[in-house]
């Protein structure tokens, strides 16, 4: 039996459109509160945000908050704590991060009461580094994720309890073949999970998965019933970090690489370019040196941080040139301040960063949005200077020019990977071109197999793809996807190979596809060379 902690991340932006949000309480939030309510036994580790807490009580889904309340009261859910607004906290000063976890502390533990007494903790985007370890440990958490990257070049064996070298944190390192298994829906049924993980699920002692709760039932319809079915098979065992501390396994000591949950190891190779930079290449999704729109976003979000902590907003009171004369002045100074002070919360949320990475994340609406919100901080405080418009506007210009002048399309294309290139049925030997349609077709048939009708579609129409050379327009190449969808260990052909069949082995459906043989005797001629 495979111990598994699974940990769901709940959030949604403050903003959040009415209808959108009714469709995720609906959709995704109330039928997985339901179905852990129904299994008692069941446990899940829930990072929900502060923000989103708040905005679930202003739209009137109290029975979602509710019953959250009533799982951590059953011992069946475990809070971590989390970033009030999603904001990208490597990049923020310490004092910043540190407001983020305690406001999202004092939310929700207004909505949910004292059963919510996170031991643990979640950085928005796994985004982890020394200074996040740091905040963390003084503000009283216990654990917390990290990406499997994270841990180094080989990913953990997870037969360990790991503790960050400076701070004593014990690190839950997210098992990411795992997670990307279900998150895909590569797998739809616990079964499916324990044959495709079986080398990873033998070889540890324990697994953690990390996933946005939103894929289960909104993004992918009905797939909650996956997580069900992990929760009640016989072959898994849900636990918490407390069940993990009971195990009493040994401890190892680790210096966690700076890193979010998007990382490959690529990443992490030096160039000179990163060497120059003070940011790792990492976090590039959300300050990338060379994007001039990050940078631009990057200095309003700083000049906003630092006005807002300026003596003369902050504490007007406390300046030696104001006289008692002005107490009204201060009071209105200060009431301007505490308003700038939520609205830069808020501000710095990572989304229009991330939207700004134009490899392969793109949207001007975020974009503006959230340079505006920064704006719109200093506006609040009447600062006269205009450094706040002027980048506002420069953003603005930056992203138009992006779009105008098809460098966004450019940068999609590229990030597709294989626009343009060659189509497989031209790269591949025609031996192993013949051995990928056979590999195709027997995915295929399990799942037809399994009644997993949606999948067998997709592995059908996959074989069509490579077939017309279609598949040079994949983001995920389909034959990229074949091997990604398969256990990490036997990622290599399930069919025996292409010449050691007989021709009437071969189903009429593979014969239509293959490549330079279409009959029994250029089988039997190309056998024979």
């Amino acid at each position: 039996m495979t111990k598994i902690l699974n940990l769901l991340h709940f959030y949604q932006p403050p903003n959040q459109q009415e209808d959108i949000l009714d469709r995720i309480v609906n959709e995704c939030y109330r039928p997985l509160l339901v179905g852990f309510l129904a299994r008692p036994r069941s446990k899940t580790v829930v990072n929900i945000s502060g923000s989103l807490t708040m905005l679930l009580i202003e739209k009137g889904y109290r029975d979602v908050v509710d019953s959250f309340k009533t799982l951590a009261k059953n011992g069946q859910i475990e809070f971590t704590g989390s970033a009030v607004y999603h904001a990208f906290l490597p990049l923020l000063p310490k004092s910043e991060i540190r407001r983020q976890i305690e406001e999202n502390t004092r939310i929700n533990r207004k909505y949910f009461g004292s059963v919510y007494a996170p031991r643990g903790f979640f950085s928005p985007e796994l985004a982890v580094n020394d200074r996040v370890f740091s905040v963390a440990k003084v503000l009283g958490f216990d654990w917390l994720c990290a990406a499997q990257v994270a841990y180094g070049v080989q990913p953990p064996k997870c037969d360990s309890l790991y503790k960050e070298a400076t701070t004593g944190l014990t690190i839950l390192f997210r098992n990411k073949p795992v997670s990307s298994l279900i998150l895909s829906a590569a797998v739809r049924t616990a079964r499916d999970l324990t044959k495709e993980a079986r080398d990873i699920l033998t070889a540890s002692r324990y697994i953690v998965t990390v996933m946005d709760a939103e894929t289960f039932g909104h993004h992918r319809i009905g797939h909650e019933k996956l997580i069900f079915e992990v929760l009640d098979s016989p072959d898994f065992e849900t636990i918490g970090f407390e069940d993990l501390e009971k195990m009493n396994l040994p401890q190892e000591v680790v210096k966690v690489r700076a890193s979010t949950w998007t990382n490959e190891e690529q990443d992490f190779w030096i160039d000179k370019e990163s060497e120059k930079s003070q940011v790792p290449k990492t976090y590039r999704l959300w300050k990338d040196p060379n994007n001039p729109i990050h940078r631009l976003q990057w200095q309003l979000a700083n000049l906003c941080i630092k006005t807002v902590n300026s003596p003369e907003y902050k504490k007007p009171d406390k300046m030696t040139y104001v006289s008692q004369a002005n107490t009204a002045a201060i009071a209105a100074t200060l009431h301007s301040w505490k308003k700038a002070r939520k609205q830069l919360d808020i501000a710095l949320a990572s989304d229009q960063f991330w939207w700004a990475s134009a490899k392969p994340w793109w949207s001007l609406e975020m974009i503006e949005s959230g340079a505006f919100a920064m704006k719109e901080v200093l506006h609040t405080l009447r600062i006269k200077s205009g450094a706040g418009e002027q980048l506002y506007r420069k953003i603005l210009d930056e992203a138009f020019e992006w779009q105008r002048n098809g460098y966004i399309r450019k940068a999609h294309l590229a990030a597709s990977g294989t626009y343009k290139r060659e189509p497989f049925e031209k790269r591949a030997p025609a031996e192993w071109y013949n051995q990928v349609i056979l590999e195709f077709e027997y995915e295929m048939n399990r799942a037809a197999a399994d009644q997993d009708f949606e999948r067998a579609v997709k592995w059908r129409d996959a074989v069509v793809k490579i077939h017309l050379g279609t598949d040079i327009y994949d983001i995920l190449h389909v034959v990229d996807e074949l091997w990604l969808g398969r256990n990490v260990k036997w990622a290599q052909p399930q069919v025996k190979p292409f010449l050691e069949h007989d021709w009437g082995e071969f189903s009429d459906f593979a014969k239509r596809h293959f490549r330079d043989v279409s009959s029994e005797e250029d089988f039997e001629r190309w056998k024979a060379r």
